[in-house]
């Protein structure tokens, strides 16, 4: 039988890569806002292109982060 720590731990990092991804979600469609759809306007891979760039972006600076402290006394 799993100990419920164990358990939190599994699904947490999927919960951060969900965060990071919205994350990316968000600053790519503000950065494309206004550069797609007109004449002359930005091809599609385009905004590929960039929110891979946005995605990777955002994992290589989560992983420079300090792991976080336990509380204590």
């Amino acid at each position: 039988m799993e100990e419920p720590d164990e358990k939190k731990e599994e699904f947490v990092p999927g919960e951060v890569d969900r965060m990071l991804f919205d994350k990316a979600v968000e600053v790519t469609a503000t950065a494309l806002r206004g550069a797609m759809g007109g004449q002359g306007s930005q091809p599609p891979s385009y905004a590929a292109d960039l929110f891979k760039a946005v995605y990777e972006a955002l994992k290589d600076t989560m992983g420079d982060l300090p792991e976080p402290s336990k509380a204590g006394f």
